[in-house]
């Protein structure tokens, strides 16, 4: 318990970047953004024939936790949220 309390007081004693400076210079720079909301295993054959109206389920449940990957790379991982209806 200690070590995740220094972890969480580390990154609160952090600059930000947006008062650091430090990356400032990449503001401009694109990255991609993906919400990993789970997986699963077909063939080839299968993944050939899908249509765009296809259902795949996949193995994590509504609670599980999502990974959000930056340019691929997992960067947080937290749980999908539900607002009103959606």
């Amino acid at each position: 318990m200690a070590e995740e309390h220094s972890r969480s007081t580390t990154r609160q004693n952090l600059p930000s970047p947006s008062t650091s400076g430090l990356l400032s210079g990449l503001s401009g720079v694109k990255v991609r953004v993906t919400a990993m909301l789970g997986g699963t295993e077909i063939t080839f054959d299968e993944a050939v024939g899908l249509d765009p109206d296809t259902l795949l389920a996949v193995d994590l449940g509504k609670d599980d936790p999502v990974d959000l990957c930056v340019n691929g790379d997992v960067v947080v991982r937290g749980k999908l949220v539900v607002v009103g209806d959606t």
